[in-house]
């Protein structure tokens, strides 16, 4: 890659993959914000939008309606040699990522936002971490809530002491280990730091059947917290929370980032010697409720392309996608060895990942 390539703004950018996350979401009457790669490269003044790449010939119409002055193509591999792109999203399938952002980084390209997530397994994102490194590729995965102010707030308040020594995160999603469960996962490492052992567990037997599962378990964190992961039977009843609890207090995101309460310790009025919770509405309750909409992709998207070429790592870099990958995969092991506890990383050359 040509440093004088990812010099100066603005840069030219392209979409592979231009179903829901990379196109379609943004037609959905319900979502007030931008929620897709295309969307958000067309509310960036930075960035050029010049191409996606489909081969379903009515999502490349749609996406042409959108970008007028774009191109499209049928297969991403044209798309990389004629034109000459600086930042490539990678919105396809799961089992397509590690060859798209392996092209990606044999054309040149500077940066990498890939969907989460990363891989299909952690052999195939070690690699392409590994490869985007040795190329000088900046490699960010869309694990959007890291960008969410209410998730951001959440860390500094963990920072600042708020609830004192991080001591225990359960965390719920609706299922599906690879789909939703990877949202979880790095949220509880951005959080709780890096983990030492998953031990997985199925909630249900019908879902043994599943080609992905929804997978509940524990976690250990190296810091010497303890993680609960709790999984829902049902994908169509969207539950995505966390409860942090501390030396100090307690930190709760419910409603899937909809609303924060922490409560600290206090002493008990009931039993002597003891201390115990207050109530919400006493300690401070943050909601975005109200407040204008912010699209937490563009954020990211901006983020991204403003640590092209300054040496910064986005806030949910290629080692932290690796990471999260590396938490389901063990998840899976461990429910086919009889629950048994899993070691991290998977991959014995991974080099402890950085928050």
């Amino acid at each position: 890659m040509s440093p004088s390539k990812c010099a100066t703004p603005p840069y030219r950018a392209g979409v592979v993959g231009l179903g829901q996350i990379g196109n379609l979401f943004d037609e959905d009457p319900k979502r007030e914000e931008i929620w897709t790669h295309t969307g958000a490269y067309l509310a960036l003044p930075n960035v050029t939008l010049t191409a996606g790449a489909d081969s379903d010939e009515d999502r490349r119409r749609r996406f042409l309606s959108r970008s007028v002055t774009a191109s499209a193509y049928v297969d991403y591999r044209s798309m990389l040699q004629a034109e000459n792109l600086q930042v490539v999203s990678i919105c396809a399938p799961t089992a397509l990522h590690h060859e798209m952002v392996l092209a990606g980084v044999r054309a040149g390209v500077c940066a990498i936002f890939c969907e989460k997530p990363l891989a299909s397994t952690p052999e195939q994102a070690a690699e392409m971490v590994e490869a985007c490194q040795a190329a000088g590729v900046l490699l960010a995965v869309n694990h959007t809530r890291r960008w969410e102010p209410i998730y951001v707030r959440a860390k500094q308040l963990l920072a600042e002491g708020a609830i004192g020594r991080l001591e225990a995160i359960v965390g719920y999603y609706p299922g599906k280990v690879f789909t939703m469960g990877t949202h979880l996962f790095d949220l509880m490492r951005f959080f709780g730091g890096d983990v030492q052992w998953v031990c997985g567990q199925s909630p249900d037997p019908r879902l043994a059947s599943d080609e992905e599962g929804s997978l509940s378990g524990q976690m250990q964190f190296r810091s010497g917290a303890t993680g609960c992961i709790v999984a829902g039977w049902d994908r169509t009843n969207h539950v995505f929370e966390l409860d942090l609890f501390g030396s100090a207090g307690r930190l709760r995101l419910s409603g899937d980032g909809a609303a924060m309460n922490l409560c600290r310790f206090e002493e008990s009025p009931r039993y002597s010697g003891y201390r115990e919770l207050a109530s919400d509405d006493e300690i401070g309750r943050f909601s975005r409720e109200g407040q204008p909409p912010v699209s937490r992709l563009v954020t990211a998207m901006r983020d991204v392309i403003d640590c092209i070429g300054s040496g910064k790592q986005p806030a949910c870099s290629g080692q932290d996608g690796l990471a999260a990958v590396d938490i389901a995969c063990a998840l899976c092991e461990s429910v086919k060895h009889g629950n048994s506890r899993v070691a991290l990383p998977l991959v014995a050359s991974l080099s402890t990942c950085q928050i």
